[in-house]
């Protein structure tokens, strides 16, 4: 009898740690894929910090931003070495790098609450800056009202609506 109970409890405790064992498999696989999927916007982040530092003169890097729509464009806010605030625009192709003081424009947080007054998003997806015919805007995803994903590009000085596509 004592024989036939250790045969039952084997094949449980085998179960257990094949299953510690599956979940911990597929669990270190998440991270390693989600890890990966990180990787080129890490890169891309510590390369503009990177041209930021050496052609803008930024001492501090605060926010970094990616605006994507027809052209790729990476930005920093950071403070110059003079304790400036600036936003630092680096094109991925070409790297041609624009320096913009963030005083002579609208910060993140109110495009933010402009974008929130003109349109009611559900959702807010990503903020960046682009520019346009070598002048800064904002580019703003959202999720409307009806789950439609939108973009708005709006002047980095007034916040002014420059285009607006919506419902796609």
């Amino acid at each position: 009898m004592q024989r036939e109970r250790r045969i039952k409890r084997e094949p449980k405790v085998k179960l257990r740690w094949i299953i510690i064992l599956l979940i911990f498999i597929l669990g270190f696989t998440t991270f390693i894929i989600i890890h990966q999927a990180e990787k080129p916007m890490a890169t891309a982040r510590s390369q503009t910090i990177s041209i930021a530092k050496k052609y803008a003169d930024l001492k501090s890097a605060n926010t970094f931003y990616s605006a994507n729509l027809g052209k790729t464009y990476y930005s920093i806010a950071g403070k110059t070495n003079k304790n400036k605030p600036v936003y630092v625009i680096v094109a991925k192709k070409g790297g041609n790098v624009t320096v913009v003081n963030q005083r002579a424009g609208l910060s993140e947080t109110q495009i933010k609450n402009r974008i929130q007054q003109l349109k009611r998003p559900k959702k807010i997806n990503n903020v960046g800056l682009t520019l346009i015919n070598n002048k800064p805007y904002w580019v703003i995803s959202y999720i409307n009202s009806s789950n439609n994903l939108c973009f708005a590009t709006l002047n980095f000085k007034s916040g002014s609506v420059k285009k607006l596509i919506e419902n796609i």
